[in-house]
């Protein structure tokens, strides 16, 4: 049983016993509370005509194709090995762009808490990773407590995004994302320059907008399966416990690097 860096909670409840009936729903204000976000969200981001740009109801091949561009250069892979077949575009929005899904992957790390829900997590998992918030809020709404140790054997996909690789390897991605902004692609000029063109991406092109909005949204979010995740593992450490919460990105890869496995 793993043990706490500061002292040990017990958790009631058995997760052999437990079916996907057995447990109880979440608050009704808690699920009303988060599908008024989600609402909030896609009515604003996707729909409305307030954000810069066209909404999805006017999506342009544009947006499409720069959609599909950023997909190709995630994880800087492609810019990085094959400079001369990668798209261009520009440093800084390909640093808010893997920023956005590796917040989105992220949360994978929270994949046994799916086990005994009414639904699967795994399209949510997917959905996250390509359509962020649109997902995972609804996740958010749906489930119900899982506070029990799940029963082994972990899946294939539990043990990889149990791992400490997991993090680690996101944490990368981003630091070396926030590094690319401003040092890669000299032709964009220096960081007032790149800086400036920027926000003029940001200014008018719906797609880049919509990225600083993920990315608050999943910081008001992020913590929000620590508790039961925490209750999991029978670990109680209230420093990490809200440096989880309230530390954007960060936090949640220092939480997940520290928490204690399930062997």
């Amino acid at each position: 049983m793993p043990n706490s860096d500061s002292q040990t909670a017990g958790v009631s409840g058995d997760a052999s016993t437990q079916t996907k009936g057995d447990r109880p729903a979440q608050a009704a204000w808690v699920s009303l509370l988060v599908w008024l976000v989600w609402l909030a969200y896609v009515g604003y981001v996707l729909l409305s005509d307030l954000p810069p740009g066209p909404s999805l109801l006017h999506t342009s091949p544009a947006t499409l194709q720069e959609a599909i561009a950023l997909s190709l250069n995630f994880g800087l892979v492609l810019p990085a090995l094959f400079p001369a077949v990668a798209p261009v575009l520009h440093p800084g929005l390909e640093a808010l762009f893997n920023l956005t899904v590796g917040w989105g992957l992220l949360l994978w790390g929270f994949a046994i808490d799916g086990r005994g829900q009414r639904l699967p997590i795994l399209p949510f998992l997917l959905g996250t990773a390509f359509l962020t918030n649109v997902f995972y809020l609804p996740w958010l709404a749906l489930r119900r407590p899982n506070p029990e140790p799940p029963t082994p054997p972990l899946s294939r996909l539990e043990q990889i995004t149990e791992s400490r690789a997991w993090p680690l390897v996101l944490g990368a991605i981003a630091l070396a994302s926030a590094v690319w902004a401003v040092a890669a692609r000299p032709e964009f000029g220096d960081g007032p320059t790149r800086w400036a063109s920027l926000v003029e991406i940001l200014q008018g092109d719906r797609l880049a907008y919509s990225f600083l909005i993920d990315l608050l949204v999943f910081w008001l979010f992020q913590g929000w399966l620590v508790s039961d995740d925490m209750a999991r593992r029978q670990w109680v450490n209230l420093a990490i416990g809200w440096i989880a919460r309230l530390v954007p990105f960060v936090g949640l890869v220092v939480y997940m690097v520290r928490r204690p496995s399930f062997e």
